[in-house]
């Protein structure tokens, strides 16, 4: 696990995820493969999309740890936009997945921290943070489609 120093909140977020990938990450693949909005995932092997959330759940527990570059957010998040585009995956289903993603994950975490009371404060700096990993995996997500598009041009 990788517990260190920041707020209380943020540790609790980290070993929930942490703690818990397998399960949010299966929650997770059950949505996209029944998504009408990702029917185009199905076409992929599921064992490297499923690694795919696994390994992005991780990330984002380092990135609440400030222990991930944005830098690695552009570089992996390039690629995968270039990989979709060259599967077939229109985009709009490469940006569900993120949506998905980020959408279980804080399903699962809020669903238990629920009756801490004391931790809003703490709940909104660190929901800005995933925000922040999010919107910044969806816009290199698009950068490498668009990558993909100037080269057909």
């Amino acid at each position: 696990m990788l517990l260190k120093k920041s707020n209380i909140l943020s540790n609790k977020f980290v070993a929930l995820i942490e703690d818990n990938i397998q399960e949010i990450a299966d929650m997770f693949m059950n949505d996209l493969l029944k998504s009408p909005e990702t029917v185009a995932y199905r076409q992929l092997d599921r064992q490297e999309v499923y690694e795919a959330a696994y390994k992005r759940l991780h990330e984002i527990s380092k990135w609440i740890m400030k222990d991930y570059p944005k830098q690695e957010i552009e570089r992996y998040y390039r690629q995968i936009g270039r990989e979709r585009f060259e599967q077939g995956i229109p985009f709009t289903a490469a940006f569900r997945f993120l949506v998905l993603l980020k959408r279980h994950t804080w399903i699962f975490v809020l669903k238990k921290l629920y009756y801490d009371a004391t931790v809003y404060e703490q709940a909104l700096e660190l929901n800005n943070r995933v925000v922040l990993y999010f919107d910044r995996a969806a816009y290199y997500l698009l950068c490498g489609y668009d990558d993909m598009l100037k080269k057909k041009w």
